[in-house]
């Protein structure tokens, strides 16, 4: 991303929420928020009838829909788990590791007063969020169980920038990753969940999606993950990190994690888009991972 700047490609997810919260039938996701956390050139598309019409369409749903799968996809998977641990383990600390624009703030944070939620990304995608969430809040104040912590991936450790905060290593954790191991390089997406494991407590959850090797897969898939690759190249946010499941499973065992789930694009598909009249899929090429530290 450019430095001053929110991150372009966070805002092209807040776009594709905000889309499938306003036009679809049957949300996978619903962020009521999304629209006006995106930048005001997705909101004159996304108020244009026909722009709406073209990216709604089977067509469109058949092909680019799988990217809007993806960012749903992810973010209902995620926050279901971050449910089921809550309710049944006390997590009572959340750590959004690149938060984006994700509005949890402002869709859960008072529904769950006992959780600390901790927000961390670059500090200037950080900076227009936090304006944007003020100027969206009915209250202009946020909750009061919210941190945000600023941090440059590729510079810094994410525990030298918990340690800024009121991150409690002793106690478990959730982190969702979601949206950013895509932009960063595997060693760095390594380090970062090896560093993780250094300061999370046991029973914590980690949830974060990866991407495949666009050369593994096939047909359309593979055409479509092409073009992702140059649509990122076009933002100025290259995709860079992919990796192969044995190799990642492995590392991520050898760091003491256990991998309680690893979901395939079809896999996904299978859970929260079988029978979607609207065509909507998820992507081959990624997939999403749920970690836990024992």
């Amino acid at each position: 991303m450019k430095a001053g700047r929110v991150s372009r490609t966070a805002e092209a997810a807040a776009a594709l929420r905000a889309n499938h919260h306003l036009n679809a039938s049957d949300p996978v996701f619903s962020d009521p928020y999304a629209f006006a956390m995106t930048n005001s050139r997705w909101r004159v598309l996304l108020n244009n009838a026909l722009f709406r019409k073209t990216l709604n369409s089977k067509l469109m749903n058949q092909t680019f829909g799988k990217l809007t799968g993806q960012v749903v996809g992810r973010s209902r998977y995620s926050e279901d788990l971050l449910q089921h641990a809550i309710e049944h383990h006390q997590i009572q600390q959340y750590v959004l590791v690149g938060a984006g624009l994700d509005s949890f703030v402002l869709r859960l944070a008072t529904h769950y007063p006992q959780l600390k939620i901790f927000e961390v990304d670059h500090p200037d995608t950080q900076k227009t969020k936090i304006q944007k969430l003020k100027k969206i809040s009915i209250s202009q104040q946020l909750p009061g169980n919210v941190e945000f912590v600023s941090i440059d991936f590729e510079k810094e450790k994410l525990s030298d920038a918990l340690k800024r905060s009121s991150f409690q290593s002793a106690h478990p954790a959730f982190f969702s990753w979601l949206g950013t191991t895509h932009y960063l390089t595997p060693q760095t997406t390594l380090a970062t969940l090896k560093n993780i494991a250094s300061i999370a407590a046991q029973q914590s959850e980690v949830v974060l999606d990866y991407s495949i090797d666009y050369k593994a897969l096939e047909g359309i898939e593979r055409f479509g993950a092409f073009a992702l690759t140059q649509f990122t190249q076009f933002l100025k946010e290259p995709l860079i990190g992919a990796f192969r499941l044995e190799a990642l499973h492995q590392a991520v065992t050898a760091m003491g994690y256990k991998v309680m789930e690893d979901l395939s694009g079809q896999q996904i598909t299978e859970r929260y888009f079988n029978h979607r009249a609207d065509y909507i899929r998820h992507t081959h090429a990624t997939h999403l991972l749920h970690l836990k530290i024992i």
